[in-house]
């Protein structure tokens, strides 16, 4: 690292050589573009990062709730990038209330995953969403890559292809 870089990082961050390097070495480096894995269902996604987003969130069609012994559960499909289609019924954990600049509100069901980026394996969080005109299927989000991932927002596909 540049050498003139070290003294804003220990009065930014409260960073030293050391301290930076062991976090650095602890997490898994990724790119801004990369291929997530639902490991259960045998499916694949080339996924945007964003650091931005506190959620992860996946492309889901014909969603429907249902209703099993009170709770209620979302029925759906997800499609992967090879094409793979499978029907889904999954409990929600929450709802997410959205509006945009232009007014427009409305909900996105939450449910629980377990995914795969790299070599990390997590069960987290992710809403449903319609990202038919996205070219990202999935967006992988905070609640994953936090305390896991460095982003390198300049490199894709670090974890292969």
């Amino acid at each position: 690292m540049h050498a003139g870089l070290w003294p804003l990082l220990v009065v930014l961050f409260g960073f030293s050589n050391n301290s930076t390097a062991q976090i650095l070495k602890e997490k898994v480096l990724i790119g801004r573009v990369e291929w997530v894995e639902l490991p259960d269902l045998k499916m694949k996604f080339r996924s945007r990062i964003d650091t931005g987003a506190k959620t992860s969130s996946i492309h889901a069609e014909g969603v429907e709730e249902v209703r099993r012994d009170g709770d209620l559960w979302v029925k759906f499909r997800l499609k992967d990038n090879a094409g793979k289609e499978v029907e889904l019924t999954r409990k929600v954990e929450s709802i997410q209330k959205i509006s945009n600049a232009g007014g427009f509100t409305g909900k996105r069901y939450v449910i629980r995953e377990k995914v795969k980026l790299g070599p990390v394996v997590r069960e987290i969080v992710v809403n449903l969403n319609d990202r038919d005109k996205m070219a990202y299927k999935f967006l992988v989000g905070r609640n994953f890559l936090l305390g896991h991932f460095t982003v390198d927002v300049a490199r894709s596909h670090v974890t292969g292809d």
